[in-house]
């Protein structure tokens, strides 16, 4: 799995309350997307509360409005974003633990670090998170602040899990995150190829360290 960093739109908090605990929450006022609810924050948040997969996974597919997806596209500074659509299956994985599986589906146009023309190509990408409680997510960072300071070199060191705040998850924000993971970095498009500027052979004169040297030498003893 590939290492998750920030998207446009992440869902951890930039400060954590302590000592709250973290229970079932009202559904706060939107729009229902099939079990998720569409909540004011973020280019495209759908919030899910956790409580509803404690005794049965759930099966949930969000998909981002024009709107939403052209802003998502403004923030990852490429041309557009056309048919994005996630679909997740929310299961329970452990005490106060839950485990997000599916995948994000988008068109996407970027442009050719090449030829710096627009293409369009199809980004699919697989998603596998875990998520639990605020205090359980500080005491993982911790552990893993820990290892690494230990250990700066260490390899397959596991990442802390996401927060759930107030019992709630938000998979619009997941679907940023793991749809910006999926942008190829350096886009090409297919069949273009970098051909460096070259200078002719004739034109190319090597000069070997020692002859730099000698020229050097020369130079000190004529003057």
């Amino acid at each position: 799995m590939k290492t998750r960093r920030p998207g446009p739109s992440s869902s951890k908090p930039a400060s954590r309350p302590k000592g709250k605990p973290v229970g079932k929450a009202p559904l706060r006022e939107g729009v229902h997307v099939a079990g998720a609810v569409k909540a004011p924050r973020g280019p495209f948040s759908r919030m899910v509360e956790v409580a509803q997969a404690e005794d049965k996974p759930l099966r949930l597919t969000i998909k981002a409005t024009e709107a939403e997806a052209d802003e998502i596209a403004r923030l990852n500074q490429i041309p557009a974003i056309v048919n994005l659509a996630a679909s997740f299956e929310l299961t329970a994985a452990g005490r106060e633990r839950f485990q997000v599986r599916g995948e994000v589906k988008a068109r996407v146009t970027q442009v050719c670090v090449v030829s710096l023309e627009p293409f369009e190509r199809d980004v699919v990408q697989p998603v596998d998170v875990i998520f639990a409680t605020l205090a359980q997510v500080e005491r993982a960072e911790a552990a893993y602040a820990r290892r690494h300071e230990e250990d700066p070199d260490a390899e397959n060191i596991p990442e802390p899990p996401d927060p759930i705040i107030n019992g709630q998850i938000d998979l619009g924000a997941l679907a940023c995150e793991e749809l910006t993971l999926g942008l190829d970095p350096y886009p090409r498009k297919e069949g273009v190829e970098f051909v460096p500027e070259t200078t002719e052979a004739d034109d190319i004169v090597e000069v070997s360290p020692f002859a730099a040297l000698a020229k050097l030498k020369q130079g000190r003893e004529e003057n």
